[in-house]
């Protein structure tokens, strides 16, 4: 009896030394735009707001959230198209 007690304990000490280090997701799949069509240009009448995101733990690619003024529907800029770079230029300049 105390040695099946012990071979358990043993086990859940393993079992738990081996799971510390283990990744709690399994990749970055908290992007905002993944999965979504990504537009490359957007008429700025429409555009009610937009949103910069950094990479960080969640997400490791920057992105451009835009708002649409009628709708209040949310898309996705390229933020490497003409457009998108001149919108992150534009936040990045009010920021500082």
């Amino acid at each position: 009896m105390i040695k099946k007690s012990f071979l358990i304990l043993l086990l859940l000490l393993l079992g738990t030394v081996f799971t510390q280090g283990m990744p709690t997701s399994m990749g970055r799949g908290r992007c905002l735009c993944r999965g979504t069509i990504t537009m490359n240009s957007v008429l700025p009448k429409r555009i009610s707001g937009v949103e910069y995101h950094r990479p960080s733990s969640n997400c490791d690619q920057e992105e451009l959230v835009v708002t649409f003024k009628r709708s209040g529907q949310k898309g996705c800029l390229n933020i490497s198209s003409d457009q998108g770079r001149r919108i992150k230029a534009a936040i990045m300049k009010k920021k500082k």
